[in-house]
Parts: C-alpha cells; sequence; structure tokens
C-alpha cells in the first residue's frame, strides 16, 4: 500500500471508529468455531444492525451508515458491495476495556491478518490484574511488542490511568497491516500520540520501557500465518525471544507481561522451565501462572501436537531485581 492510500486507510477507518464509538456500538469476538456457528443461522440482511455489520460481518442494507462515510470505506476497501444491492464490510470492531478495536474479518484466513479474539480479553484481563498490584510510575513508557490491533498497549495506559500526553505508548509489530489498524485504534481510544513502529521485536525501536506487554503467536500453523505460528517446536520460540530481548530493554524497575501459551507435554511445562532458569541466571524474579488450563484444544488434532496432553495460556511477569 502506498503512503497516501494508507493515510486515507488509516482516516476512514478512524472515522468508522468514532462513528461507531458515538452509535453506542458493542460487540464480543467469540471464537472462529462460535462465529461460523452463529453465521450458519437464517438471517435477513434488511433486519441487520451495525452488530451484525461490524461484528458478525454480514451483508448490510446501505442505509446503515451515512454516504459520505460509506464512500470513503469503499474506496479505501473497507467495505466491498455484495449481491442485491448491500454491502458488507473487510473489518470487525471488537469492544473492550471502552475502547473499540478494529481488527480482521472473518475468517481470519490471510497470512497477514489482525487477530482479536478470546485470548485477547484474557491478555487484557492479565494486564489489568498485574497493573493494579504495582505503583504507577510518573510518565511511564509502555511498548506493546506483537501489538496486532494495540489492545495492550492501551489497556495498560488506561489501567496506569495515564493520560495521552503523561505517558508514551509504542506499539510494535512486524505486520504493516497491524499497524494501520492499531494507529486507528489509538486515535480513536483518545491516544493519537501513540507511536506505531514496523519491527521484527525491537529491531527498530529505541529507548527503555517502564513496561513491556506481550502478546505473541503461540502455536504451529502450517499456513505460517503471522498472527498465529510462533515457529519452535510448540510455537514456543518467538515468546522465548521476546523473553530474552525484553530483558535489556527495561528499566531498572520495569516490568515484562508475556501472556502466552505453552504446551504441556506428559505433564511436564517446558516453558516454564526454560522461563524460571532463565531468569535466575540473569538475577530476575519471575512470576508463571497458568490463566487457562485447555485452549485450542482442536490443535491436538495436528501432527504437531501429537504428544501434547493440552495447551495452556499462560502469564508470565519478569522483573529484574533491585540492585
Amino acid at each position: 500500500m502506498k503512503a497516501s492510500t494508507t493515510h486515507s486507510a488509516q482516516h476512514s477507518l478512524q472515522r468508522l471508529g468514532q462513528w461507531l464509538t458515538v452509535m453506542g456500538y458493542r460487540f464480543v469476538t467469540v471464537t472462529p468455531l462460535t462465529h461460523q456457528r452463529v453465521l450458519a443461522r437464517p438471517h435477513v440482511p434488511e433486519a441487520s444492525d451495525l452488530r451484525d455489520a461490524f461484528g458478525w460481518n454480514r451483508p448490510f442494507p446501505k442505509d446503515q451508515l451515512p454516504p459520505d462515510l460509506s464512500t470513503a470505506l469503499l474506496d479505501d476497501g473497507w467495505l466491498q458491495s455484495a449481491p442485491n444491492g448491500l454491502l458488507q464490510s473487510n473489518v470487525r470492531f471488537s469492544s473492550l476495556d471502552g475502547f473499540l478495536f478494529a481488527h480482521s474479518a472473518f475468517p481470519t484466513a490471510q497470512e497477514d491478518a489482525v487477530f482479536f479474539g478470546p485470548d485477547t480479553y484474557r491478555f487484557a484481563s492479565f494486564i489489568r490484574h498485574q497493573l493494579r498490584m504495582q505503583p504507577q510510575p510518573e510518565s511511564p513508557r509502555i511498548a506493546d511488542v506483537g501489538c496486532g490491533a494495540g489492545p495492550g498497549g492501551l489497556v495498560a495506559a488506561r489501567a496506569w490511568q495515564a493520560q495521552p500526553n503523561g505517558c508514551e505508548i509504542v506499539l510494535v509489530d512486524i505486520n504493516p497491516s497491524a499497524l494501520l489498524h492499531a494507529k486507528a485504534n489509538a486515535a480513536v481510544a483518545g491516544y493519537p500520540y501513540a507511536q506505531c513502529v514496523q519491527s521484527d521485536l525491537f529491531s527498530e525501536v529505541t529507548g527503555r520501557f517502564d513496561l513491556i506487554v506481550s502478546n505473541p503467536p503461540y502455536l504451529v500453523d502450517d499456513a505460517n500465518r503471522t498472527y498465529r505460528h510462533g515457529g519452535g517446536q510448540f510455537g514456543e520460540a518467538l515468546s522465548d525471544r521476546i523473553l530474552k530481548e525484553s530483558l535489556d530493554r527495561l528499566t531498572p524497575t520495569g516490568r515484562l507481561l508475556l501472556y502466552t501459551g505453552s504446551t504441556i507435554v506428559e505433564g511436564r511445562d517446558a516453558l516454564r522451565d526454560s522461563v524460571v532458569a532463565y531468569a535466575a541466571a540473569h538475577d530476575c524474579a519471575v512470576h508463571y501462572e497458568e490463566l487457562d488450563p485447555d485452549v485450542f484444544g482442536e490443535e491436538l488434532e495436528g501432527r504437531a501436537y501429537a504428544k501434547a496432553d493440552r495447551i495452556a495460556a499462560v502469564g508470565v511477569v519478569v522483573q529484574r531485581r533491585a540492585a
């Protein structure tokens, strides 16, 4: 996408998010299987509401949107024409923590799809819980690494009650499509000056942070989709890189909050063992907990997980010990 086109697309997506906010739009994004089941039910397009249009991605009548907004969204590719004079959205919006987040339409089959789903809600809950237990730095610097639609950094800023000019938010992703969505979402959330940096983890990022949050892909995905494939034997490789590269990017009192997944094999959590050993070797305090013992159970049918007991969602907190 050319720079001028990218700017136009970001602006029209931002306008849509702001308009939906004014209209009181709310939607909780579910698992793909649940979404598929809902779409299989009978539906009359003429009866569509905004949740049908921008949550469930059903076709909807043109009069659901102001004409000038629908024209801009069509021009920028966020809407497409559907049969019988209807429109269909190429983006979804989800509610979280008082924010609206734009992310990829259903189904998320594209290699560069921007993920948002039940894992995102667990990630946000983990951040809120951890930040309630710690004092807020003055003018914190926050990085969301592998930001996707940007929920981690924005939820962290709100949890610390940081004002838009009272903190620095850096949203980092290797995927340009994710950064386009994240920039629009930050503006809709009231943080228009959030920095969006295209980077392989910290390669293009400068400075240290009071808080680094991350919800990286942690599965083995045969299609190698950016938002899903974590690399390594069970998808753990990217989480391991984030842990190791984050430590040198923390301020002396800074913390890493890593929400990821761990594949349990014959009762053993190899990720936990690795994290604890690495933290101890680098004089860091670590807190590791299972947040959900059984996620993505359907993955166990794949060859990569033939010997796995389960996949657990885990939360990891790493902090350098005080000198």
